[in-house]
């Protein structure tokens, strides 16, 4: 699988080797790590929702890029940014389109969620724009995100879910541009915020 390739004579960033992952990157969401045995997620109508923490992601280079001694990171700037989006998905996701209130409050009725990004791999070296190239660069979503999730009560503090893998930042093929690396993150983290939602809607109409 060619994660990016450009539609000039020659490829940008030559062969791309298959990655094992693919198969777990095509499902919808990750494998949970751990289930409270007989968890009941009913009696939470409302949920505390965590600002996305990334104080201690590391930025990865892919495996074609691995001889590139550039150090590659990423902008300090953007976290605030990223996290917003973050927010705006839940709350769209959760509050809008589930009812599920967004609290900053713990109470019994109240699921806490806590993300974390512990390595991001982008596809190509973080503020690279199409201008930089005389070729139309293209890629299949914009990188691959390692992610750590925890659902638990808001009052005692227990574990009640433990979700964790690598997850793809978008699914099909679009041109560089800071304008798609921004849907790709979006849609990432509102695919999320849906199966949140669907989770508690099953639980809630058992």
């Amino acid at each position: 699988m060619k994660r990016v390739f450009s539609t000039g004579s020659k490829l940008i960033t030559g062969l791309m080797l298959l990655l094992v992952a693919g198969a777990v990157m095509a499902k919808n969401t990750p494998p949970a790590s751990y289930v409270k045995p007989g968890i009941d997620l009913s009696v939470y109508t409302k949920v505390m929702v965590r600002p996305l923490n990334m104080d201690n992601i590391e930025i990865l280079k892919p495996v074609w890029e691995q001889d590139n001694d550039e150090e590659w990171s990423f902008n300090p700037e953007d976290r605030t940014t990223i996290q917003e989006w973050f927010l705006d998905a839940m709350q769209s996701e959760l509050e809008t389109k589930g009812g599920y209130a967004l609290v900053s409050e713990a109470a019994d009725d109240v699921l806490r969620i806590e993300v974390e990004l512990l390595s991001i791999t982008p596809y190509v070296k973080p503020g690279t724009s199409q201008s930089d190239s005389e070729y139309v660069i293209s890629t299949l979503g914009s990188g691959d995100v390692v992610v750590s999730a925890e659902f638990r009560d808001s009052t005692t503090r227990e574990l009640l879910v433990l979700m964790e893998g690598e997850r793809p930042i978008g699914e099909k093929y679009k041109e560089l541009s800071r304008e798609n690396h921004i849907k790709n993150v979006k849609g990432l983290f509102a695919k999320w915020g849906k199966k949140i939602r669907e989770a508690l809607d099953k639980a809630n109409n058992e």
